[in-house]
């Protein structure tokens, strides 16, 4: 989730194996049809569009378009129409992904990029295609560096600012009968009388929301209010762009877990969500062990040793303001590196320092592979992976540790909890992409 070289990715990483895919692989294993194509907007990317024409293979490319060598580029739609729906339009597109990779053949060799082929199936006749988007949107982030960190540590803080509100003191009550409202009160004195929802009702009085069960037979009420100049000052936290920590925490309802998060760039807005989840359910105490890992500080990639990279800050503390201190610490001391994180190295000292957890959860960033997979055989306890940043393909190295451990993947949308049950030659459909294993490897099935 770092650097994007130009034309040699990778060459520098020992332990990364994957191969780029090759232009035929894209189009055949990365097709999928829908009928119109709209832009993603995830929360830690920008993107571009570079546009082709109806039937062309041209690349409109214009001054203001980004020079991609400068950024890592997460990932790519092909986007095409249905027209003409008998030509699988293999060698047009082939055409267009050629232009690509001549104007930046470091697409060419990267491969951590989320590929996606669409057809769009809303143009099945030609001049209901010619009128649709052509081309490619390419997805991207600045590169990691001191100053992104920082840049990224001040967006989590502010995420993690509460948002200050001030509304008119409420000097009245609620009442869902008004026939001995005369023998009670002195309701003349009461200038405003609203009837609404029960739960509108007490929201607007600042009352507990668990107390809607004293007016259970009833599906409004009458709130009277006296005037007043007094205020009352509430806080909250600003809602993510991005929930999926958030959702699926809420689905899960894990226990005495030990959560291993990634602090590497541009995964703020889930620290933030594992940060707001811990303070919206402090007092339960679930969270046993936090684990955060940036992939060595500022060790040199070349010296980045499976097992000993470093960059590990871990802590059993239950109090926010310490674990978000520690959280801080970890994305301080990060500095780029390549793309591939030490994973395997976090989870192994996690455990270690946890071994009485009952749910190892891992926070990550489904756009970088895993560089210390050798490690896999040494983690003996299921881990449940938390996937961040899905575009379309699942990235297979935590497919691999999820089954390898019996432990399961999660995005915003599914839970995939039976990847054990997954033999040679079984596919399995994740967010509607087929996977397989191949050679004990899964892999997208063509």
């Amino acid at each position: 989730m770092k650097l994007f070289f130009a034309a040699v990715l990778f060459c520098c990483c020992s332990f990364c194996k994957a191969q780029p895919a090759t232009i035929s692989d894209i189009i055949t294993a990365h097709l999928t049809r829908q009928p119109l194509y709209t832009i993603a907007h995830p929360a830690t990317e920008q993107y571009v569009s570079i546009p082709c024409d109806f039937g062309k293979a041209q690349l409109h490319l214009t001054d203001s378009t980004i020079d991609l060598n400068t950024v890592q580029v997460t990932a790519i739609d092909l986007v095409f129409t249905d027209y003409p729906s008998a030509d699988a339009l293999i060698q047009l597109n082939t055409a267009r992904l050629e232009h690509l990779f001549a104007k930046y053949p470091g697409l060419a060799a990267n491969n951590a990029i989320q590929w996606q082929v669409i057809r769009q199936t809303d143009g099945a006749e030609k001049m209901a295609a010619s009128k649709l988007f052509h081309g490619f949107v390419i997805y991207y982030r600045p590169l990691q560096s001191k100053a992104t960190a920082a840049a990224d540590l001040i967006k989590l803080k502010d995420i993690l600012t509460p948002e200050v509100h001030t509304e008119p003191k409420r000097n009245g009550f609620v009442t869902g009968d008004t026939t001995e409202l005369r023998k009670q009160y002195e309701i003349e004195e009461y200038t405003t009388v609203l009837k609404l929802p029960v739960a509108d009702a007490l929201q607007l009085m600042h009352i507990d929301a668990r107390e809607k069960i004293t007016y259970k037979k009833f599906d409004s009420l009458f709130v009277y209010l006296k005037p007043t100049t007094d205020s009352v000052t509430t806080t909250s936290l600003k809602a993510p762009e991005d929930s999926t920590v958030l959702k699926v925490f809420d689905r899960m309802h894990w226990n005495n877990m030990l959560v291993v998060t990634d602090v590497t760039a541009s995964m703020y807005p889930y620290i933030g969500q594992l940060m707001i989840w811990m303070k919206l359910h402090e007092d339960e105490r679930r969270i046993t062990q936090f684990v955060f890992f940036n992939d060595g500080d500022d060790i040199p990639d070349e010296k980045k040793i499976a097992g000993h990279t470093g960059g590990i800050y871990a802590t059993p503390s239950s109090v926010f303001d310490e674990v978000e201190q520690l959280a801080f610490k970890a994305m301080s001391n990060g500095n780029g590196g390549n793309i591939p994180e030490n994973n395997m190295e976090a989870l192994l000292k996690g455990v270690a320092a946890c071994t009485t957890c009952d749910a190892v959860v891992m926070i990550v960033d489904n756009a970088s592979p895993v560089s210390d997979m050798v490690l896999l055989q040494q983690l003996h306890k299921p881990v449940h992976i938390i996937l961040c940043g899905v575009h379309g393909n699942i990235n297979t190295d935590h497919l691999a540790i999820a089954k390898a451990t019996g432990g399961s993947v999660h995005t915003a949308e599914e839970d995939i909890q039976q990847l054990t049950t997954v033999r040679e030659g079984d596919n399995i459909t994740i967010h509607g992409k087929k996977y397989t294993i191949t050679n004990g490897k899964f892999a997208i099935a063509k």
